[in-house]
């Protein structure tokens, strides 16, 4: 189902979340039935909860995942063992939820937490992989009870309007998902925040990953070696040659070598700066053949962004505009190199590298104009 129908109308935040009310007095709190691993953090969720996934049906008959946002279709949001939700039980769990959907006046990603639950307990899965959407205390998916692990990919500046204005905040508000009993593992990254999480999480509880240093870009390295810990830990068998490939689309994947095209939904100051970093080292890359197209969401600090990507790329940096309600505007925006029609330029530069970065709204928009008109 394609991720420009709407499914349903409802709104993304709200003062009050009610699906935890909901999950206790009409379900008896059934998502506890299931055993899950709560994914949070900044940046890597979506790769480390999908290679998670993989790595988990090694061992289970049956293995859930929720992940947000989508990228191409709604479906892309709950899988069981790597498969999408079909379109059919997509539209029977909405059927389903609709009347405590509105009785509740649940978020929109209350709606998918509990569709999620649903399917997940009519398909009788016992592990599931839940990436958070935004934080870990305020966020949707904090209603899981019986958690296996709680893995924290990074931290960084981001939704500071929700969060809180600095890292620190942010690191707390998303810790804060732990619900007290089982362990937590952090990416080798946010190591600098032990001394803040550890005012939630017991030392004894927390395990430090290391870097995996054979994956297949820069930030792989520690988004891998989360998921290694967690395994590890646990005495689960690990298939090394499924880190050998892309986690999903839209995440420093290369769609052509010869020359490069890259998409990158990198949208803040450290996404930014792991997509300049893996792309510095690609093999054979000519940078003086190289153009860079960037768009930012409206909410989005695009300016620490842009700073960034200037001072690297220069001149060969160019900014652009896209169709989407939460886009920005770039004739508000002090920059020499503005694109209006970014179809037309990635067509124009063809024969140059090409890496295009920025909004997870906009990256699929350019995914589907390469594999149509490119």
């Amino acid at each position: 189902m394609d991720v420009k129908k709407k499914i349903f109308k409802s709104n993304l935040f709200s003062k009050t979340y009610n699906l935890k009310k909901l999950l206790a007095e009409k379900y008896d709190n059934a998502q506890n039935k299931i055993k899950v691993i709560n994914v949070i953090g900044t940046n890597g969720k979506g790769s480390v909860s999908n290679y998670l996934q993989k790595q988990l049906m090694n061992s289970f008959p049956k293995v859930g995942l929720l992940t947000s946002p989508a990228f191409l279709k709604h479906n892309e949001r709950i899988k069981i063992n790597n498969d999408f939700i079909s379109d059919r039980n997509l539209k029977k769990l909405w059927k389903a939820v609709q009347g405590e959907a509105k009785e509740y006046q649940l978020t929109f990603f209350e709606i998918w937490v509990l569709m999620t639950i649903r399917y997940f307990i009519i398909e009788k899965v016992e592990v599931a992989v839940i990436e958070a959407g935004i934080g870990g205390e305020l966020d949707a998916t904090n209603v899981f009870a019986n958690q296996w692990g709680v893995l924290l990919t990074s931290v960084s500046l981001d939704h500071t309007e929700i969060l809180g204005p600095t890292v620190e905040e942010i690191a707390l508000s998303k810790i804060k998902i732990w619900r007290g009993e089982c362990p937590v593992y952090l990416s080798n990254s946010c190591q600098k925040y032990l001394p803040t999480i550890q005012e939630i999480v017991p030392g004894d509880k927390i395990t430090v990953a290391e870097k995996y240093q054979h994956a297949i870009n820069y930030f792989q390295e520690f988004n891998v070696g989360l998921v290694i810990a967690f395994l590890k830990n646990n005495n689960l068998p690990i298939n090394y040659d499924l880190f050998k490939t892309p986690p999903l689309l839209g995440r420093f994947t290369i769609l052509s070598k010869s020359p490069y095209f890259i998409i990158d939904g990198a949208h803040n100051v450290e996404g930014i700066e792991a997509c300049i970093q893996a792309f510095e080292e690609l093999e054979h890359l000519d940078k003086e053949n190289t153009v860079v197209l960037y768009a930012a969401s409206k909410k989005k600090d695009f300016q620490s962004a842009l700073a960034i990507l200037k001072e690297h790329f220069g001149s060969k940096l160019y900014i652009t505009n896209f169709k989407n309600p939460l886009a920005w505007e770039i004739d508000d925006v002090v920059f020499n190199n503005k694109v209006k029609k970014w179809e037309q330029f990635l067509k124009q530069n063809k024969n140059k590298n090409i890496l295009v970065c920025g909004s997870l709204y906009f990256i699929p928009l350019v995914y589907k104009f390469y594999v149509e008109r490119m």
